[in-house]
């Protein structure tokens, strides 16, 4: 399971993006103004479905090309170091740096992107209200295939759904009525409008996108293409390009299909074409590469199944030893527990094992002082054979009430290098769901268990409990599981 990050949606966006403009790309070079037209509805269909699935398929690494390989997006390698003076058994945290609040960003871009898709929703369902109104407001008359609705609309006639919409100034018995039915007649029968819904829902979910903009004109007009195809079948072709120029104004754009549409020049070259063998064979046989390349440089990549990565959690403090405890009676050690417990529940879905220094309220190990207890969790990792070691702490009583979350590891461990890159990764990790430092804490020798450590080892320190916010969060049950699966994802990024 993949944590939602900042990065992780700006990289599915920017795939999204990538597939769409190579795909419609193909479509403006080698397919527009052809006369495969139900072939290029359903390539530009397909365009707006690939850009979106695409980048979710998860794929075997052994599909995808090593060049277009998608680097973690939790590398780790780009944290600075600084000195950090917290001290195991206390809840001094004096010269810690304060998180520089980078989620801050990140949270008006959202609402932006969400005060834009609210207008082009607002916009969308405008138009439908209007073709609600429309259906209230005249006398539906039903016919064996669709519903026509006479009315003094501007526009008309123009098709949605199943539904009809014609002027009652046009004869449908006459020659023009006649081939302007059967011009409706065939975008009701092949659901042009379900096509444009579709890329009106994606519109308003990407509507950064420029290039399904581009899909959308595109799909319109195919569909007039293929009604003024069977329109004009067996008649006078010239006859049916004079009736499109017979009216070309006051057309409502949008969900409908008007009649008398934009892209007149495109529609007319395409009826008096001269009935040739269609070509361009090759052009759609060579679409079938284009996809399958796609799909491989662009599609999620799921590593092969690797070796089980075992990792000690410690559960800091225990039994007598509370650690930290606030005004209002909150223990630390409760909390250390209960999201070390979190962890070892969800560690299977990670391919990850989880060996807890404790399981109650007790110190570890069942150990009778403090001393032979961080003894014990030291030398955890090696007994157990693991391959990582982090310890879980929360602050309080420092007097500085400094909020967010803190990772410290230990430059005198005999893995610096390690722990310093996993501690990256999880800083990447926890930013997904809480305020987070920008920068590792080095705690020098003052950490026992960071400092003897036997496998690369860090301590996150998960908020302050002095901290209205921080205890709020940290006390939930539901933010426990985000943290949890925000560890558990890092731990698999330095992994990998």
């Amino acid at each position: 399971m993949m944590t939602v990050t900042f990065g992780s949606v700006l990289l599915y966006a920017l795939k999204s993006a990538c597939i769409s403009a190579v795909l419609c790309g193909y479509y403006w070079l080698f397919l527009r103004n052809r006369a495969f037209h139900r072939y290029n509805r359903i390539f530009l269909l397909s365009t707006a479905v690939l850009a979106v699935a695409l980048p979710l398929v998860p794929l075997p690494r052994l599909f995808i090309w090593t060049g277009m390989e998608e680097a973690p997006v939790l590398s780790g390698a780009l944290h600075s170091i600084v000195p950090g003076d917290w001290i195991e058994g206390s809840a001094d945290a004096r010269g810690l740096t304060v998180g520089k609040g980078g989620w801050e960003w990140t949270k008006w871009i959202a609402w932006g992107y969400v005060a834009i898709a609210a207008g082009l929703t607002l916009g969308f369902f405008r138009q439908l209200v209007y073709i609600v109104r429309l259906h209230r407001k005249y006398t539906p008359v039903q016919k064996e295939e669709f519903t026509l609705f006479m009315t003094k609309e501007p526009g008309t006639p123009f098709s949605f759904l199943r539904a009809i919409f014609w002027h009652d100034q046009l004869d449908t018995e006459s020659v023009a009525g006649r081939q302007i039915l059967r011009h409706e007649l065939v975008h009701v029968r092949q659901r042009h409008t379900l096509d444009l819904l579709l890329l009106r829902v994606l519109l308003v979910v990407f509507w950064f996108n420029p290039v399904f903009y581009l899909v959308y004109r595109e799909l319109r007009t195919i569909h007039e293409f293929e009604a003024d195809q069977d329109a004009s079948a067996g008649g006078d072709r010239y006859a049916y390009a004079e009736l499109l120029v017979w009216q070309t104004l006051d057309v409502r754009p949008g969900l409908l299909h008007c009649f008398f549409s934009s892209s007149i020049k495109r529609r007319i070259t395409m009826i008096t074409q001269l009935n040739a063998v269609v070509k361009g064979r090759t052009a759609r046989w060579m679409a079938l590469p284009v996809f399958i390349l796609l799909l491989c440089g662009f599609s999620h990549g799921v590593r092969p199944v690797e070796k089980r990565i075992t990792v000690v959690i410690d559960a800091g403090h225990g039994g007598v030893d509370d650690g930290a405890i606030t005004s209002t009676g909150l223990r630390e050690k409760n909390i250390n527990l209960s999201l070390a417990r979190k962890v070892k529940a969800l560690a299977a879905e990670y391919n990850v094992d989880v060996v807890l220094t404790r399981d109650a309220d007790e110190l570890a190990g069942g150990t009778k002082s403090r001393q032979a207890s961080l003894h014990y969790r030291a030398d955890l990792a090696e007994k157990k054979k693991a391959d990582l070691f982090i310890s879980l702490h929360t602050d309080a009583g420092s007097g500085l009430n400094r909020p967010g979350f803190h990772i410290y590891i230990c430059r005198e461990s005999l893995h610096y290098t390690q722990s310093t890159r996993l501690g990256g990764t999880l800083l990447d990790a926890l930013k997904a769901s809480y305020t987070t430092d920008d920068e590792l804490l080095d705690t020098k020798e003052h950490v026992w268990v960071l400092r003897a450590a036997t496998v690369p080892a860090v301590l996150i320190l998960c908020g302050n409990l002095d901290n209205e916010r921080d205890r709020a969060f940290i006390s939930d049950a539901a933010n426990q599981d985000k943290i949890a699966r925000d560890i558990l994802e890092g731990i698999v990024h330095y992994q990998h």
